[in-house]
This record gives C-alpha cells, structure tokens and sequence, in this order.
C-alpha cells in the first residue's frame, strides 16, 4: 500500500490532542473514518479533520473492508472489547496505555491480534521520545565498553505534577459522555486495593515500561512498601532497581529514570506529556580522576508524534511495532505481581 486508510475511535481531549492531530500530519497516512458515540462532536471533529466517514461505533469501522488500521482512544476499560473485534476483522490496531485492566484481558487481546495476523501496539509514547531513545542508545554502548563499569542500581520516579502544559481545548460539545465500565482488578484482588491497582495501570504503567526499555533486562518485584507513597524494588539480575509512585500538586512534571554505573551515572529526565517538541534531557556523569557531565541532545520533536509515525511505519514496512501487545504483557504481568506481592506480606 502507498498509504495506511486510518480509521479512529475516540473524540476526546486525548483522541484530538494528542493523537489525531498527529496524524494528520504524516504524508503516508489517510484519515478516513472516525467513530465517535457524541454526533455533535463527531461531526465537529471529522469537519475539522476532513474525515469522511463518521460512525458512532468502533464495530461499523471493523466492517469496513477497505480501512487498513485503527487508532482507539477510549477509556482502557474498553481496549479489550475494542481490540479484539477490530483484530478479528483484520485491522492493526494501537491502543492507548495501559493494555487492559488485567493480565487475562491482555493475554486474550494478544492472542486475538496473532491469531488474525494482525499487529497490536501499545501506547506508551515515552519509548518514542527522542531523549529516551538517545538515552537507550548510550547506555547499550557504555554496556559494552565498560568505561563506567556494570550498572549498580537503577531508580524510577514519579509523582506527576501539572502534565497538560497550557494545551488549548480541543473542538467540545454540551453532550454527555459515554458511561465507562465499571474498573475490575484481578479475581484474586480484594476490592480494597481497586483504586490503588489502577494508578498502577495508568500511571506506573509507563515507569515500569521505560525501566525495561533502558536496561533490557527481565526485571522481578522482590518487595513492595504500601503507603501514601509506593516503593516497589526489583530484581534486575544482579543488581536492584526501586520504582517510587506518589503524587503531588505542582506547576511542573516529576518524573525521572537514573541508571547508577560502577563510575558514574545517566539520568533521563522526561518531560510533561503534552509539552510538544521538547525531548527528555539526558544527563551522563562520568567520575573518577577527570569528572565530568555531558549533556546528550535530541532532536526537538514530541513522542505522541513520533510514536504515530512508528505505527505507520510499522504498517507500511510490515514491522512488529517497538510497543507490541505481547511486549506489554510483562508490564501487567509485574503489576499483578506487586499486588500479589502485597497482599501476601
């Protein structure tokens, strides 16, 4: 194919902020239908976009023979009902983080998209982000020079803070939204744990994602401290790597990855998520008898951007996307494990 026919579900702030109007601007890639439940905002959105095909459904584009892939920027309580319908149909599909609301839902939606020959990304556009992958690229070849020795110890921090930098709002309407499914956890989750379990999936999703990006390692949860503040450690084979999750009110984002080396450091500092074109900072520290910092600069671009691309390209050059479905499943698999963790302590 010259071009991917695109078909998109989801109006939303996300759906038009971060997502289609990225798309939009990728040559190799056509809009052409949107699937929205609100027709007011559908139509405002698919006027806006020049998209020329609206449904209220993600089933009515499934059924459309001649669109290629679907981008699905719903609630994640409905990725599994969404992906699977639009896989069996043929269609790749991108969702949105995290995956699903359980490792059983994932595993389904995995085994759906290979049954169906069809590729299933994941959304998290942080993998995507000029930084990051400069990041990833120094640490596979300071790994292998072994200048600033084996790495020690690795941290994964964030408590959040203003994300939305000022985006204008996006086309909206006086109409109600769609009700969500109810969230569930695990069968084997007490209730209690509910609200907790999903900020895991919606926000340390991401941290847990990036932590095995960076090192490329199978990582382990070995203990979990529950409090107002999360602390998860983990077991990186042959050294320990702590994840702390917590919350704060602020102007700006707190977020940040640091791998320790035996002389040295790298830390990856990245940005709010919807601050466009601004790339993580990369900083590396080098000790010993010359200590010095180097700042390593990426490109000015914007990971939802990026990310977008990937999937066209996936598409068009028939790649396993960089965030598959299957690669995904290790993160829910350790979520569940911290719970299991916790509950069992």
């Amino acid at each position: 194919m010259s071009k991917v026919r695109l078909g998109f579900v989801g109006a939303g702030f996300m759906g038009q902020v971060a997502h289609l109007a990225n798309y939009a601007q990728i040559p190799d890639c056509e809009l052409v239908a949107l699937a929205e439940k609100r027709p007011e905002l559908r139509s405002l959105v698919a006027e806006h976009y020049n998209i020329p095909r609206q449904f209220e459904s993600h089933r009515e584009i499934a059924a459309e023979d001649d669109i290629d892939a679907v981008v699905s920027v719903l609630p994640y309580t409905l990725n599994k009902e969404v992906a699977i319908t639009l896989l069996e149909a043929g269609k790749d599909v991108l969702i949105e983080k995290p995956m699903a609301q359980t490792l059983a839902e994932a595993e389904e939606m995995v085994e759906a998209a290979e049954k169906a020959g069809a590729k299933l990304m994941v959304g998290f556009m942080k993998r995507y982000d000029a930084g990051v992958e400069l990041a990833s690229q120094r640490l596979i070849e300071l790994q292998k020079t072994k200048e600033l020795g084996e790495a020690t110890f690795a941290r994964a921090h964030v408590f959040g803070g203003e994300w939305t930098c000022g985006q204008r709002q996006p086309i909206t309407t006086d109409e109600p939204k769609a009700d969500r499914p109810a969230q569930k956890c695990p069968g084997w989750l007490s209730e209690e744990y509910l609200r907790d379990f999903h900020h895991f999936l919606n926000i340390a999703s991401h941290n847990i994602n990036l932590l095995r990006f960076l090192l490329r390692r199978k990582i382990e949860v070995k203990a979990v401290e529950y409090g107002p503040t999360k602390l998860v450690v983990f077991d990186c084979g042959g050294f320990p790597a702590v994840l702390e999750l917590g919350r704060i009110s602020a102007h700006f984002w707190d977020e940040e990855t640091k791998i320790y080396l035996e002389k040295g450091w790298m830390n990856v500092c990245t940005p709010p998520p919807l601050l466009k074109n601004i790339p993580a900072k990369v900083e590396i520290y080098r000790g010993g008898e010359k200590p010095a910092f180097e700042y390593a600069c990426a490109e000015w671009s914007w990971a939802f951007k990026r990310q977008a691309e990937h999937f066209i390209h996936c598409i068009l050059e028939d790649k396993e996307p960089r965030t598959s479905g299957r690669d995904s499943l290790d993160d829910m698999r350790l979520i569940e494990d911290i719970f299991r963790r916790l509950v069992s302590s």
